[in-house]
This record gives structure tokens, C-alpha cells and sequence, in this order.
């Protein structure tokens, strides 16, 4: 074992760097804290239905992408991967009129100037934009932060189109895009998916990631991807230990040894790769002092320039096999004010689990509520979970709030949901050690720098970095995915300079 490099952490981004080892030679050994792979791209069961926590599309779904090539080294997506296109990217349902970000960019187009007359520049403007960003590519060669000038040049021109979506979108948040209309479902709409102070180019590059056709969920959700990236890691002679966390880096003379395992085991390595979140890489494995420069930037901005993105999750079975009036994807619906941590929401997500029969059959079909939850929220479920009794009769009121409203807007569903799991940011920091609870890597404000931390630990040579948080957009797979290549290729550069 002491031959083989240990990666601590099976999700994406762990995944990801021992497939591309394991390709250029080099043995690994993947160390997951759970008894099952994933990390935050999991999925789960509950009374025979299917919760997927994870993708709601794959960016990179389309051939030709250079993301897509990525997907399919690490075994994620092959030709026989069948893919789900929804026709929008959301929907939002008012009284008197139903607004989509559809697909087909020019439908939706149209389906706004006729809303909305008055504000024909603004909507315009902003499907200008988002045609523009359908040339976006997520750098995949090497990382933004290992980029020299020339490189970091040839990548900006290669997305050249986008340079005036950058300079109107990227320093305007979500709410101050929202302002620019007049029309009072254009506001919404603006508003009605992302945080108000996320930068509002957010909206403008998901949209487009649909308008291009490179944003499909794949047949077997998060579970498929995850099990098809295992057994291309297995087959290539990777090794996999479940159920096994790590507790310390152990060091000497600056380098890292080996690993201790919570069971007391001591692993010999020539190198590590920490592929969890960097919390508990910098706050459980390693000393703080050893946290990555930008990393500890962000840390240290976060109340004025970055966001974490947790959620409240409430999920109900659909008994029965009826239509009950729901449509497909991410729904949205203004709806009686209701609290859900330190603040009130009158907007309600729903999505629709249905489309794949290899998870959902006629009669275990699902319905999901996603509420977005933030720091102060993560303090508040924090605190409240320490007093059990409370934190679960909290989460039961939440869910029968939530179930009233999806009853008021789909009245033939009355009767035919039940709730089968509720789950809060504290879950997501119990399973993964998710910094406050958070599903995705820091979001950066409108206001915010951009920061894109290296892969490497100061001090440490042969201790890496994986991890969605090596970025201050929002993380995400695509990020997850690259880092593992990304990391791969900065062991395969130690071990060839120190033999």
C-alpha cells in the first residue's frame, strides 16, 4: 500500500483523480468516510422511492464539449449513456400567465416580449447575452489558477463572444438585474431561481448551458454516474475502502507520510490527495496554517463577497399513477409566505422526478422542494439540532407547509403525497463535512473578486487539492470533475521530478 497514492474522498472530484492515475500508471487508493461512494452527488432511498440529492443536469452532456470528453475518460457518459432533455431550464406559473426559460432561446424570446412589451430592450438585451454564452467551455486542459498569461489569453479569446456578457453581468447582482425591468413577472422571473445577491451572469451562463444543448440529465441520475465512474476506476486497478475516514495527514520534514485512518490504522503514501471538502482538510486532516492562500481569501471575505449555497430539501411520494396536473422539471410558484430558517419565502420550487423509469416507475414517482438556506440559516439548524425533538417537529412543519401550498397550486394532488424525507444544511454537513452545510462551493457575489485557488498546499509538496471549492462561481460538477484531472496531473509531475 505504501506505493500508492491515497485519495480521501469518493465523490466526483476523488472519482475523477484516481481514474486519470490510475490511467497514466500511477496506483491509488480511494479512502470514502461513507459506506457508499458519491460524496454530495449521492442519491438515496426511502419506502421504495428514490431521492437523487444531486444533478439536476450535466453540464457536458453534449459531444463535442470539451467537458463532455472528461465525462467520458472518467467513465461518467458513454455512447450508450441515454440523456433526459427537459424543454426548460425553469418554469415560473402566475395567476395569469406562465413564463419559461425555454430551451429553444428564441421561443422564449417571444414568450417574454409578448408579457412584457415594455421591457423589449431589457429582454432582448438579455437573450443577446445569453446567445453569446453559448460558446462557453469549462477550461479543461489545465486549471485557471495553473495558467500562464498566454494561456489564460488564448482561453479568454477562444470565448471572445462573451466579453460583453462579462462587462454587463458580471458586476450587477440578481436583484439589481431584476430592478432593470417594469413588469412585475419579469422582475420575478429574474428572481426566481437564484439568490438575490448572486452575480446576475449566473442566470445569463445556466440559461445558456441549455440554449446550447449541453445540459441533460443523464438516464440513472447521480447513482448512474457515480457507479459508472466506480467501475471505470475498478477496472483500471484502482482500489476502493468505504466506510474508512481519515483522521489525520501525518507529516514529516514538511511532507506527507501517510495517513491515519479513525480506526486507528496508519497507511504509508509518497503522496495525498484530499478530495473533501477543504474544511476538513484544513480543520481536521491538516493545520489551518497550511489552508491554500485564495482559499483562506474567501474565507476571510466571506461575509462581504461570497455565498454559500445550502438548502432545506423536502421530498414527498406520489401515490397512485394519476397525472395529478404536475409538469415536468423545476416549477416555480408565488404562494403564501411561510418561514423557513431566518426568512420568510412566498416562491415555491417544485420539480417533478418522473422521466426516468430506471428510478422512478408509474408508481414511485417523486416530488422535490428545494428552499435555499445561506450562513445565518446553517447557525440557526445548527443550534436548533441540538435539541432533537425541536429540530424534528421544525422540519415537520416545514414539510406540511410545503405540502398545503403544492395542494393549493395542484389540487388534484390532494390526498395522493406523502412526505417520505426532509433533510436541512446540518445533513449535508453530518455526511460530507460540508462547510455550513453547503451543497456547492462558495457563490461570489456581484460585488465579489474572483479567486481561483491552486491545487497544491504551501509547504506541503505532495499533499493536492480536489474539490469543487477551488473556485469562487459556485463549484458545481464540471469543477469536481476537472479538479480530479487537474490533480492527477500535478502528482504525475511530483513523483516523475522527486525519482
Amino acid at each position: 500500500m505504501k506505493n500508492k497514492v491515497l485519495i480521501l474522498g469518493g465523490g466526483i472530484a476523488g472519482l475523477s483523480t484516481g481514474v486519470y492515475l490510475q490511467k497514466q500508471g500511477i496506483p491509488s487508493a480511494i479512502y470514502e468516510k461513507n459506506p457508499v461512494l458519491g460524496g454530495e452527488c449521492v442519491s438515496w432511498r426511502r419506502e421504495g422511492y428514490v431521492i437523487d440529492n444531486c444533478i439536476h443536469w450535466l453540464t457536458g452532456s453534449k459531444k463535442g464539449d470539451t467537458l463532455n470528453a472528461v465525462w467520458r475518460d472518467v467513465g461518467a457518459i458513454d455512447d450508450s449513456t441515454a440523456f433526459i432533455n427537459e424543454p426548460y431550464f425553469y418554469r415560473l406559473r402566475f395567476k395569469d400567465v406562465t413564463l419559461s426559460f425555454w430551451c429553444d432561446r428564441e421561443k422564449a424570446r417571444k414568450e417574454f416580449l409578448a408579457c412584457a412589451p415594455e421591457d423589449s430592450q431589457e429582454i432582448n438585451a438579455f437573450f443577446d447575452a445569453v446567445k453569446r454564452a453559448e460558446c462557453v467551455q469549462v477550461p479543461t486542459e489545465k486549471s485557471l489558477a495553473k495558467m500562464g498569461f498566454i494561456e489564460y489569453m488564448k482561453t479568454g479569446m477562444s470565448m471572445r463572444a462573451m466579453l460583453p456578457v462579462l462587462k454587463a453581468y458580471s458586476h450587477i447582482s440578481i436583484a439589481q438585474l431584476a430592478a432593470k425591468f417594469k413588469n412585475p413577472h419579469m422582475q420575478q422571473m429574474i428572481r426566481g431561481y437564484f439568490n438575490d445577491d448572486y452575480q446576475a451572469l449566473i442566470l445569463i451562463t445556466s440559461c445558456a448551458f441549455y440554449t446550447s444543448g449541453t445540459a441533460a440529465l443523464p438516464i440513472g441520475g447521480s447513482q448512474g454516474v457515480i457507479e459508472r465512474m466506480k467501475a471505470k476506476y475498478l477496472s483500471l486497478g484502482g482500489e476502493v475502502h468505504l466506510a474508512r475516514p481519515a483522521a489525520s495527514i501525518n507529516l514529516e520534514k514538511n511532507r506527507a507520510v501517510s495517513v491515519r485512518l479513525s480506526s486507528g490504522e496508519v497507511v504509508a503514501c509518497p503522496a495525498v490527495v484530499a478530495a473533501c471538502d477543504p474544511e476538513v482538510t484544513f480543520g481536521t486532516l491538516l493545520s489551518s496554517k497550511f489552508r491554500e492562500h485564495q482559499l483562506a481569501k474567501m474565507r476571510s471575505h466571506q461575509k462581504e463577497d461570497y455565498l454559500v449555497a445550502s438548502c432545506v430539501g423536502i421530498t414527498y411520494g406520489i401515490e397512485g399513477s394519476e397525472d395529478y396536473g404536475f409538469e415536468p422539471g423545476s416549477v416555480s410558484f408565488p404562494c403564501e409566505p411561510f418561514q423557513v430558517g431566518t426568512k420568510p419565502f412566498d416562491l415555491l420550487d417544485v420539480r417533478l422526478y418522473d422521466a426516468d423509469p430506471t428510478l422512478y416507475p408509474q408508481d414511485k414517482r417523486v416530488v422535490r422542494v428545494i428552499i435555499l438556506q445561506g450562513s445565518a440559516d446553517y447557525a440557526y439548524w445548527e443550534q436548533l439540532y441540538s435539541h432533537q425533538e425541536a429540530y424534528q417537529k421544525e422540519k415537520q412543519r416545514i414539510a406540511e407547509a410545503v405540502l398545503s401550498r403544492i395542494e393549493t397550486q395542484y389540487p388534484l394532488a390532494r390526498g395522493h403525497l406523502k412526505c417520505i424525507d426532509a433533510y436541512t444544511p446540518v445533513t449535508f454537513n453530518r455526511y460530507c463535512g460540508a462547510y455550513q452545510g453547503s451543497y456547492m462551493a462558495f457563490f461570489q457575489r456581484y460585488r465579489g473578486k474572483t479567486r481561483n485557488p491552486k491545487n497544491t498546499v504551501r509547504h506541503l509538496p505532495n499533499v493536492f487539492l480536489a474539490s469543487q471549492w477551488l473556485s469562487s462561481t459556485g463549484g458545481g460538477l464540471p469543477m469536481a470533475v476537472t479538479s480530479g484531472k487537474f490533480a492527477a496531473d500535478e502528482v504525475a509531475h511530483y513523483l516523475k521530478k522527486s525519482h
